[in-house]
């Protein structure tokens, strides 16, 4: 990724699943044991189109975005389920809601889903196509099943649907189907089940305290959203109130002020509550702050340097803080050492997904222009 790294894509993933609230939501239409919607696509990018689905046979549709880091991760081990189960099973990778921006022309999405799909290689071992022009396979498929989440795996066979679900599972559902030992009677209760479960008190309240901080800052009464933050998450445990927090964060710095976020980042960040590696990429990428608080954020990425996040992205954003400070120099530094941490991570295949041949090739660039702003 270019301006806005994986790491923020992550954690937006996360806030829009934790933050969608009920009235927002799409009545569920479509369940496990309903007849599967037909199958849309922009563009076959890899792969034989299908032409016909043979009786038995598995069609597991798997729904991604470049940006979704557990879609990356388990990409791998999909490429071996496609290998090693040919004769039963076909995967096709269903790139969905690929622009988040709102910005990316079909073109656009068409030369970013190619160029992974190509960095990926052997690692992406499936069939691969994009969504249509009018998101045919979000609405029908994920909107209508009710799933908000990537990635999602959705399991086909004879033109019912037989699960769906995170593709960490696919492994024992594929077996027992294949088995003829599973029960789509019983799963669709279930999902109906889920479905129309009243929310609990917890939920409840987390939607109608989202909902009174959204409006606040819709109305831009920021001062009001601080304190309603602040107010609910008092009552909350820790682990409940962070996306409140990170939320309340990325709102000073973007509409009120530098001191104002950087004072309540440092107070929050002390507890330890997570969203660390957001926080420090969030503020290195912010133009035309004070050098302390790059420097503070640089710290929090160089304590995440292999752990979890891979050292090259962390190195790389770090470069981007010292661009922004000014120092050139140090940007150069950390930028070398991202390239060198990208090949070591491309020689021993760690990774996989997140650093690619075009990842040095794009860290390359960027320390060129570094070089060029030393005086």
């Amino acid at each position: 990724m270019k301006k806005i790294e994986k790491i923020i894509a992550l954690t937006i993933l996360v806030l829009y699943s934790l933050t969608i609230t009920a009235q927002e939501k799409t009545p569920t239409t479509l369940f496990i044991g309903d007849k599967a919607p037909e199958l849309h696509y922009g563009a076959w990018i890899k792969g034989t189109p299908i032409k016909e689905f043979k009786s038995g046979h598995l069609y597991i549709y798997e729904f991604w975005a470049t940006w979704c880091g557990p879609c990356i991760a388990s990409m791998p081990h999909l490429s071996d389920v496609a290998r090693t189960k040919a004769k039963d099973v076909t995967i096709v990778a269903v790139d969905i809601w690929e622009d988040k921006s709102g910005k990316m022309t079909y073109d656009d999405i068409y030369a970013k889903v190619s160029k992974f799909t190509k960095g990926m290689g052997k690692n992406m071992d499936f069939n691969v196509i994009t969504d249509t022009k009018d998101q045919l396979m979000a609405k029908n498929w994920m909107t209508a099943a009710g799933q908000a989440g990537l990635p999602t795996s959705m399991m086909v066979k004879d033109g019912v649907i037989q699960w769906m679900g995170h593709p960490v599972n696919l492994d024992s559902i594929i077996t027992v189907v294949m088995d003829g030992k599973y029960d789509v009677t019983a799963m669709r209760k279930k999902a109906i089940d889920q479905a129309n479960r009243t929310p609990t008190a917890d939920e409840i309240a987390m939607t109608n305290a989202t909902k009174l901080i959204d409006d606040a800052i819709k109305a831009k009464q920021y001062d009001r959203a601080s304190q309603l933050t602040d107010s609910i998450t008092a009552t909350m445990p820790q682990n409940k109130g962070v996306v409140l927090n990170w939320n309340k964060f990325m709102m000073l710095l973007d509409h009120v002020g530098e001191k104002e976020a950087m004072d309540f980042v440092k107070k929050w960040q002390a507890t330890n509550p997570g969203f660390r590696g957001s926080v420090g990429a969030a503020i290195v990428h912010k133009p035309n702050l004070s050098k302390e608080s790059y420097l503070y954020a640089i710290d929090i990425l160089r304590s995440m340097i292999d752990n979890p996040q891979p050292g090259s992205l962390m190195l790389n954003m770090i470069a981007i803080g010292y661009v922004n400070m000014g120092d050139y120099k140090s940007a150069a530094v950390a930028q070398e050492q991202a390239i060198a941490k990208a090949k070591e991570y491309l020689k021993e295949k760690k990774f996989v997904g997140f650093v690619m041949e075009s990842t040095v090739t794009e860290y390359e660039a960027k320390l060129a222009e570094y070089k060029k702003l030393i005086k």
